[in-house]
């Protein structure tokens, strides 16, 4: 296109010169002077027209370097954002657990003071067991902190233990039991005997025969045995009974109150 125009121009040129009367002095300068004239406006449409292709490309290049960075300030903006709200989710959950971690420590304190008052309880009643008792929960026993020194014991362990002595405790209490046990008697002998507890109030106990007989009950210092063989028949029928091999009736049998 530049060309073109070109071409014309210096026809145009040339035109004037025939017009003039030809090719004189004048004229010929006059040609020169548009020749270069049109050269230089060439070469300068010439660059106008590579800048502006060039420009064109770099301003598609920079479209497209806008584009991805808007994209990218768009990716990094959801980041900032996403980070934001997972900082703000950890600040809540880090509350949550020191909340929980308060509560489960407080929890804790409670638990703990009032096992401390069980366990103590529980010490003071080991005097009040059965010996044939407190040999079937020996291990939950053995398992009880010591008075007044620190343990390492899980306060879950040592729940488990005073609820495990507590229900046997409880179910104990509350039926009547028959053991058989071997008696030392006040002539250094010893029998086996049968002995029926009514819990932890009293119990009775008698040899197969009724000779060796007599009734036991709780105190402080343990079990305290007293011998009656003048019972014996009557303790016998008491077990009898219990064992429904004989039909219930009234036995006439010692009580211990303390």
């Amino acid at each position: 296109m530049i060309e073109m125009i070109y071409r014309k121009t210096l026809m145009l040129a040339a035109a004037l010169g025939f017009a003039s009367g030809g090719w004189g002095a004048p004229a010929t300068g006059l040609y020169e002077e548009t020749k270069s004239t049109v050269t230089k406006w060439a070469e300068t449409e010439s660059l106008i027209s590579e800048e502006a292709s060039k420009w064109e490309k770099d301003k598609a290049i920079l479209e497209d370097l806008e584009r991805m960075l808007k994209a990218e300030k768009a990716a990094l903006s959801e980041k900032i954002e996403q980070s934001r709200a997972s900082a703000t989710e950890s600040d809540k959950r880090r509350l949550e657990i020191s909340e929980r971690k308060e509560a489960l420590e407080e929890a804790s304190n409670v638990v703990r003071s009032s096992l401390e008052v069980l366990e103590e309880g529980i010490r003071e009643l080991v005097p009040y067991f059965p010996e044939s008792y407190a040999e079937s929960i020996a291990p939950l026993l053995r398992q009880l902190p010591t008075k007044g020194k620190p343990t390492q014991l899980p306060l879950s362990i040592r729940l488990r233990n005073v609820i495990g002595i507590l229900s046997q405790a409880n179910k104990f209490d509350n039926v009547v039991n028959l053991q058989v046990e071997a008696r030392k008697f006040d002539d250094d002998t010893s029998k086996q005997v049968t002995t029926l507890y009514f819990g932890f109030a009293i119990a009775y106990y008698s040899d197969a025969t009724g000779e060796h007989a007599g009734y036991g009950y709780p105190t402080a210092e343990g079990w305290k045995w007293e011998e009656t063989p003048e019972r014996g028949l009557a303790i016998l029928d008491a077990i009898s009974m219990y064992q429904k091999g004989k039909q219930a009736a009234f036995v006439n049998l010692p009580v211990v109150i303390n």
